[in-house]
């Protein structure tokens, strides 16, 4: 498997945990099939093009940006106030324990 397939498939599982989404949350988002993204973060099948860039276009507009590249070797997660906006309200559904 190349380098790029195995980290693609560990971008998309990160961004989809920070989310909270399950595999067919990020899959129906998407527009994909939820064994499509199984397989990928399975590091199966080497995505298309067109279905690496929904998935990581789904993330974005969630608010969590893939920042390919890092000085180190690796990548980053950026959390952007979209991502924010969507934890508050997650946060502020939730009963509060007394």
């Amino acid at each position: 498997m190349q380098k790029d397939v195995l980290l693609f498939s560990v971008q998309i599982k990160a961004g989809r945990t920070l989310l909270g989404w399950s595999q067919a949350d990020l899959a129906e988002r998407a527009g994909v099939a939820r064994p499509t993204v199984a397989r990928i973060e399975l590091q199966t099948m080497q995505p298309r093009l067109d279905t690496a860039s929904k998935l990581k276009q789904v993330l974005r507009d969630a608010g969590v940006e893939i920042v390919d590249h890092n000085e180190k070797g690796g990548f980053s997660l950026v959390v952007t106030s979209a991502f924010v906006d969507h934890l508050v309200s997650t946060v502020n559904k939730e009963p509060i324990a007394t």
